[in-house]
C-alpha cells in the first residue's frame, strides 16, 4: 500500500483549491508553502518548488472496481478528461481495469482507475470518498532493471510482465511505475523526467530526485 505521496509544484494554492474545494479532500496539513491531502487509506502533499521548471508528475487513485461510469459524471465537471482516440474510458486488457485521465492545475497526469481484479464494488453515490488510495505513481529511472533490483531487496517486486521501458512494482493496492527516463507517459505528450518525490509504502521509503537519482529504504 502506498501510504504517502510527497512532490513539488509551482501552484500551490490552486492545487489546494482543486484538491479540497473541488475534489472535496480533506486537509491534513497546510501551511505558506505545502499542503497535504487525505486520499482514502493514502496521503497526497504538495510543496511549493521555487523553480523555473514545472515539475511533473503520474499518479493513480483506485476507484470502486463497478464505478468508472459514475467517476466519469463526477470528474467531468471539475477537470476536462483526456479521450483516448474520441472514448473517455481507457481498458487495459492484460490489467483487467478501465481508467479515465485528466491533468489538474499544475500539469500533472493524474488517473482514476477500475481495478476489476479487487473486491471493492459498491452501490454507494460517488465521492472523494470513493478515492479510495493512491494505487500508482510514476518513477522515471536511468535503468530499469537496477530500479527494480534495487526494490525487490525492500520486498517489493515485479506485477506482471516487464521490459527495459517499463515496469510495474507492488500489487493492485500500490504500484511504482517504473519508466525509463526520456519514455512519453501514457495518455501525454510529456516525456518522464525525475523531480523531486518522496514515497511512503508499507515497506519502504522511495525517494527519487534529478541529481542523486532513486534511493530505496527498507523500513525496520
Amino acid at each position: 500500500m502506498i501510504r504517502e505521496v510527497e512532490m513539488l509544484a509551482q501552484s500551490i494554492a490552486e492545487l489546494k483549491e482543486f484538491y479540497v474545494d473541488s475534489l472535496g479532500l480533506a486537509l491534513i496539513t497546510e501551511n505558506s508553502t505545502s499542503f497535504s491531502v487525505k486520499v482514502g487509506e493514502s496521503s497526497l502533499s504538495f510543496t511549493e518548488s521555487g523553480q523555473s521548471a514545472q515539475p511533473f508528475y503520474h499518479f493513480a487513485f483506485n476507484i470502486p472496481e463497478n464505478q468508472i461510469g459514475e467517476a466519469v459524471r463526477w470528474i467531468t465537471p471539475k477537470a476536462a478528461i483526456i479521450p483516448d482516440q474520441g472514448k473517455q474510458v481507457v481498458y487495459f486488457k492484460a490489467w483487467n481495469a478501465e481508467s479515465i485521465y485528466f491533468h489538474d492545475p499544475a500539469g500533472n497526469l493524474v488517473e482514476l482507475i477500475a481495478r476489476h481484479h479487487l473486491n471493492n464494488s459498491t452501490d454507494q453515490l460517488f465521492s472523494q470518498a470513493s478515492l479510495l488510495c493512491v494505487s500508482e505513481i510514476g518513477l522515471p529511472v536511468p535503468d530499469v532493471d537496477n530500479a527494480l533490483l534495487e526494490l525487490s531487496h525492500a520486498g517489493i517486486l515485479p506485477w506482471q510482465d516487464y521490459n527495459s521501458s517499463f515496469a510495474a512494482a507492488g500489487d493492485e493496492q500500490g504500484l511504482l511505475i517504473v519508466v525509463k527516463e526520456g519514455r512519453v507517459w501514457f495518455m501525454s505528450d510529456q516525456e518522464a523526467f525525475p523531480h523531486t518525490l518522496t514515497v511512503q509504502t508499507d515497506v519502504c521509503e522511495v525517494t527519487l530526485d534529478p541529481w542523486n537519482g532513486m534511493k530505496v529504504s527498507a523500513k525496520r
